[in-house]
């Protein structure tokens, strides 16, 4: 089937919606991210595993938006992260959250909430709920 009419506008279309979804995806992986931090069940000693909470989105394979939830102190924690985020393979568009301390899996594997569970859990519900 073909279609014949008038498809000016049609690309600044699809460019606005692709525009809108990926500025959600990283409005919900900062709330995630946050909501990570605020429910967190283990006991911060050092502060840097609480600072380096973060999350990328990846549109046409680049990252077009990053961040850390950070109080500004803690800049080797935040460092930590921001490399595992912009190093590590990232096979699909989307949002991807991370904590780049070395300890964080351990943590949460003795049943602790960084992240991985609390963070993934409460971005997948907003994608659902909004997206």
């Amino acid at each position: 089937m073909e279609f014949r009419g008038d498809t000016s506008g049609l690309d600044e279309l699809l460019e606005s919606v692709d525009d809108k979804y990926y500025n959600t995806l990283s409005q919900i992986g900062r709330d995630a991210t946050r909501n990570a931090k605020i429910n967190k069940t283990y006991e911060n000693r050092t502060g840097n595993l609480n600072n380096a909470n973060g999350g990328c989105v990846v549109r046409n394979g680049k990252i077009v938006d990053m961040w850390v939830e950070s109080d500004g102190s803690h800049s080797e924690a935040v460092r930590n992260t921001e490399n595992l985020l912009i190093y590590s393979e990232k096979s699909k568009d989307g949002l991807y959250l991370a904590n780049g301390q070395p300890y964080a899996s351990y943590v949460e594997s003795k049943g602790f909430e960084v992240i991985m569970t609390n963070g993934i859990l409460y971005a997948g519900r907003q994608i659902e709920k909004k997206l």
